[in-house]
């Protein structure tokens, strides 16, 4: 921990609750925020949870990305619903990281891209982000399951996650792992 000069207290840019909350992430506590993720998501494609069919953490998930791009593909062959659905993700993620924010008490970027880096991580994901908005996907669990047209309508998950754990902002993709790239990059831009 690094602490100011002349001061007790930890710096600014260290959240303590993010630290533990890395620490404290027990097999439990990993499947309950899963199945958060699950309900939301379902909801938000009217549709119900599926039954657990596997057992831990990465069964489900692979569940819940199978779930998902059957959902997202159904979406994508729809007429017109495409733009209302890629609203209620985004609003259903949101939410999510509007609870997240609260819990963890996110202060600023660079608190939300240490938040966002530890949820990630409990889904497979290897993400990074920077104070300054840079994001890094080197590793997607969800890649080898989704093709580009449904990673890019999930997305609206990863923005509607960011826009709740900053209170607001916009996470712009530049390059996808499932179109073939060997990381995902995008650009988070603060902003109401």
């Amino acid at each position: 921990m690094r602490v100011n000069r002349g001061s007790r207290r930890p710096a600014e840019s260290t959240n303590l609750r993010i630290l533990a909350a890395r620490v404290l992430l027990t097999p439990g506590a990993r499947r309950r925020e899963i199945e958060k993720l699950f309900a939301r998501t379902a909801a938000a494609f009217y549709s119900p949870v599926p039954p657990r069919g596997a057992h831990g953490a990465r069964g489900r998930l692979r569940e819940y990305a199978l779930f998902t791009r059957e959902c997202a593909e159904a979406a994508l062959d729809g007429a017109g619903e495409l733009r209302t659905v890629d609203s209620r993700l985004f609003g259903a993620a949101r939410a999510l990281g509007i609870g997240y924010r609260f819990r963890l008490k996110v202060r600023g970027t660079r608190d939300a891209m240490a938040a966002a880096r530890l949820i990630y991580r409990n889904l497979g994901i290897d993400f990074k982000g920077s104070a300054e908005g840079t994001v890094m996907i080197r590793r997607c669990a969800f890649a080898a399951v989704y093709t580009p047209r449904v990673c890019a309508l999930m997305s609206a998950l990863d923005r509607g996650l960011l826009a709740g754990l900053t209170g607001g902002g916009a996470l712009e993709f530049r390059q996808r792992i499932t179109e073939g790239a060997n990381s995902c990059r995008a650009c988070f831009r603060e902003g109401t």
